[in-house]
This record gives structure tokens, sequence and C-alpha cells, in this order.
């Protein structure tokens, strides 16, 4: 009889382990990627909303939740902060604090800021 027999298992399942461990770490960077270009999207949408003359003075918070929430929902959702938006007399910025919650225990998190940029219009006289 031998001694060696079931030894293969054990490194099939160690292996098997360790590649799902790396999938789940590159899906991980995928999602957290796509988050990272909702942001900056719904950032920039938000800008553009309150850039016109006549633009409503809520436009630019309402218009980064629409973008946020229909794109990306969510545990990834969650880590979103609300819009900042200062409007000015020459343009618009919106900032967003962001914190993706790394999915492996011990992996760290990725915290990050989004701004969006957009020239106001203005009346000519």
């Amino acid at each position: 009889m031998s001694t060696q027999r079931g030894s293969a298992s054990i490194g099939a399942v160690a292996g098997i382990g360790a590649l799902l461990l790396t999938l789940t770490f590159f899906v991980q960077i995928v999602a957290w990627q796509y988050a990272r270009g909702v942001v900056r999207s719904a950032a920039m949408e938000a800008a553009r909303a309150a850039a016109p003359v006549d633009a409503d003075p809520g436009a630019c918070l309402r218009r980064f939740e629409t973008v946020r929430d229909q794109l990306l929902g969510g545990n990834l959702g969650d880590g979103v902060g609300p819009a900042r938006c200062d409007v000015g007399d020459d343009e618009v910025a919106v900032s967003v604090d962001v914190r993706l919650e790394g999915w492996l225990p011990g992996s760290p998190d990725w915290v990050f800021t989004v701004d969006g940029i957009a020239v106001r219009e203005r009346v000519r006289p």
C-alpha cells in the first residue's frame, strides 16, 4: 500500500485557494475602478447641472445623487460621501470623498477624493 495516497489533493486544494484569492483581488480592483469612474462622472454631471445661469441652487446635489444612484448601488455606493458643491461666479466645483472597503480580511481600503469643475455661464451685458 502507498503512503503517498491523497498527497496530490492537498496541493490541489492549496492551489485552488490561491487562485480564488487572486481572482477575488482582481475582481475587487475592477469593481473599484468602475466605482471611481461612476463618481467622476457623477461629479462632472453635477458641475454641469449647476453651470447654466438660470440653474436651480439645488441642481448640483440632485444631479450628483441621481447619477450615483443610477450607476452605483449596493456596498460600493455606501462608501461614497455626499457631494460638496461650490457655485461661484466663474465656475462650479464639486468635490466628493470616497472610501471603498477591502473585500478580504486584512486588505487595505481605498480612500480618495474626486473633483469636478465646470465653467459657469455668464449673462452678457
